[in-house]
């Protein structure tokens, strides 16, 4: 099997390692096997949404020629519907019979870092929690005293990329800027299902007007973004596309109060986006009662929902994912049709946060978005286990300690630039089809981390990479024949340049196809598959292709726990799980072995822990 896994966090590890304790498209030996899974199905939460028919989601690598993309689009029987050049996604319409057999035809180009389906996500439903007829969640969160020092700004505001907001409504139409409504491509924010109007009102309801409720940060601006259709549906694209609408319109807070989102890669880029152009994206956890052992990732905020006695909602979602709690059951807040009622969920707990986030942010609107996640998060209660949990993140939102945090917040000069190196192609290499060149970067998360790679050829700039791990797609075909030299610079966040990393190639062919690879082989040699095992175990692998090895990735149960660098045509393997660390039962270990053209095959280990 073949598989394509799409952007992946990389880092250089020993060959032998422990296993403590993302995705792909798995591709058949042939195109015309129509047996096709996409990487993300592997989450379970993913895999039970439906999806759009007729329509994939691809993120060329950087670097890729648009005439070769297009006509590999064409060849492959998909039409470019859209593109997002922010998050350099283009949207593909396919029929639905093909959908399948066309992404193993656009995976075996090399030419694309991610495809994936459309996800269609739904308004979450609202459990019903009557035991609860009273919440003083304001009280519990520290919000009035938080008013003492901050009630938001109007340079303050928050989108809620939502399903439209009631503009007559006496407690928001003071509120609201000129939204956008994604899907029609116009101004019309009318709630379709009554979802936004809540999230508005939780956010940023009016105060001091002797009518309803008061929001969290009732001086901030709303910027209503319509993202459903008229029955509360939305897809990942369309999710997208209203934060990055939000972000140009000046958005400092972003609230998306659908789930489960943790493992969908488009919306990540959109939020990774905002949170390198100065916003912050705040995402429910999700209402499915369920765990799951997704990380999420930092340049967002994923909230679970509590009770009004600090406990965890039985509703709501957990795991590593989880960065923070709010109250999140029994919350009174505007309704359609000047109304009020009671609402429970993630949906209306991320509200919460939102509006918490722009309070701190107020006091100090010219710090980073980092160091106001970070205000937020280490200023909440802990809840649960000591220290971060899987069930709690950091704890229970804190508003007044945020705020408080937030004040004190003098950011120093970051002058530390961050670093790149250039791990494939190797100096001296000599290239005839098309490869990927790897440039992994880092830089202090305490000023934000790494913004962009920069690849240049011979001096003059070739490709820009946004996303990590930051590889760059390459033809020789494309330059003339002989040595070239490639260099590449990374800048974070706040503009500081890496000292320039450079290797020399040698282009010797013309050839500019990206056909005629060698399938990767994966071998487990022990222990056998479907073994039952205890204690420390050793996994030994052959791995080969005939065009050469760039790098292997270990998984456990789905998660990422280890990823090294390869070379040659045939390696040897080995890793050592201490399957104490894990529960009884079934667990899979799995290898993903990309070669040097960035072809990824995958292979799996069935193991039954006793």
């Amino acid at each position: 099997m073949k598989m394509y896994a799409g952007s992946k966090w990389l880092a250089s590890v020993h060959v032998a390692v422990v296993l403590a304790g993302c995705g792909g498209v798995t591709l058949p030996e042939s195109t015309e096997n129509q047996s096709f899974e996409f990487a993300d199905d592997a989450d379970p939460a993913l895999a039970a949404l439906p999806f759009v028919e007729t329509e994939l989601l691809v993120q060329p690598y950087p670097g890729a020629d648009a005439a070769k993309l297009a006509r590999l689009y064409f060849d492959a029987g998909a039409s470019q519907l859209e593109t997002f050049e922010e998050i350099d996604l283009t949207v593909l319409k396919v029929s639905a019979d093909n959908l399948h057999k066309v992404a193993a035809q656009l995976a075996d180009s090399s030419l694309l870092e991610t495809i994936a389906k459309n996800y269609v996500f739904e308004v979450s439903r609202i459990p019903n929690d009557p035991a609860f007829e009273e919440q003083s969640y304001l009280d519990q969160i520290h919000v009035p005293e938080a008013w003492d020092t901050s009630i938001g700004s109007e340079e303050m505001i928050v989108a809620v990329v939502d399903s439209g907001v009631d503009a007559d409504h006496p407690d928001l139409r003071d509120r609201l800027l000129v939204g956008w409504n994604v899907q029609e491509r116009n101004t019309n924010t009318v709630d379709a299902v009554g979802h936004g109007t809540h999230v508005a009102g939780l956010v940023a309801a009016a105060a001091n007007n002797e009518v309803g409720v008061a929001g969290v940060s009732w001086d901030s601006p709303l910027l209503p973004v319509r993202v459903t259709d008229d029955r509360g549906r939305v897809a990942s694209r369309h999710l997208a596309a209203g934060i990055l609408w939000a972000l140009s319109h000046d958005a400092r807070v972003i609230n998306v109060s659908f789930a489960p989102l943790w493992g969908d890669r488009v919306v990540r880029a959109a939020a990774t986006c905002a949170f390198n152009r100065g916003a912050i994206v705040v995402i429910s956890a999700g209402n499915g009662s369920g765990t799951t052992t997704a990380r999420g990732y930092r340049e967002a905020l994923f909230v679970g929902a509590v009770n009004r006695f600090d406990r965890i909602a039985s509703f709501s979602d957990r795991g590593p994912f989880v960065d923070l709690v709010a109250p999140g059951v029994s919350l009174y807040s505007p309704d359609r049709q000047t109304d009020y009622s009671r609402v429970s969920g993630t949906s209306f707990a991320a509200p919460i946060v939102s509006g918490v986030v722009a309070l701190a942010w107020a006091v100090n609107p010219d710090v980073r978005p980092v160091s106001i996640q970070a205000a937020v998060l280490e200023s909440s209660v802990d809840l649960g286990l000591q220290g971060e949990d899987s069930t709690y993140g950091y704890g229970l939102v804190d508003a007044a300690a945020a705020v408080s945090r937030a004040l004190e917040i003098a950011e120093s000069t970051d002058e530390t630039p961050p670093e790149v190196e250039i791990t494939r192609p190797k100096d001296g290499a000599r290239l005839t089809r098309r490869f990927v060149v790897y440039a992994p970067a880092t830089d202090s998360p305490k000023y934000g981390g790494v913004a962009d790679v920069v690849l240049s050829i011979d001096g003059i700039p070739f490709a820009t990479d946004t996303r990590t791990p930051y590889r760059f797609v390459m033809d020789p075909g494309d330059f003339s024949i002989g040595e070239h030299e490639l260099r590449v610079v990374a800048t974070d966040r706040v503009g500081n340049s890496s000292a320039v990393a450079r290797v020399s190639v040698t282009f010797a062919s013309s050839s500019s196809g990206g056909a005629d690879y060698s399938s990767t082989s994966i071998e487990f040699e022990s222990p056998a598959n479907g073994s039952s095992v205890t204690g420390t175990v050793t996994i030994n692998a052959l791995i080969t292709n005939a065009n050469g090895l760039a790098s292997v990735e270990w998984l456990l149960d789905g998660d990422t726990i280890a990823v090294g660098t390869l070379s040659g045509q045939s390696t040897r393997v080995t890793f050592v799980w201490r399957s104490t660390n894990s529960p009884r039962g079934e667990h899979t270990i799995t290898i993903i072995a990309t070669d040097a053209a960035g072809r990824q095959t995958r292979g799996d280990l069935q193991l039954t822990r006793r």
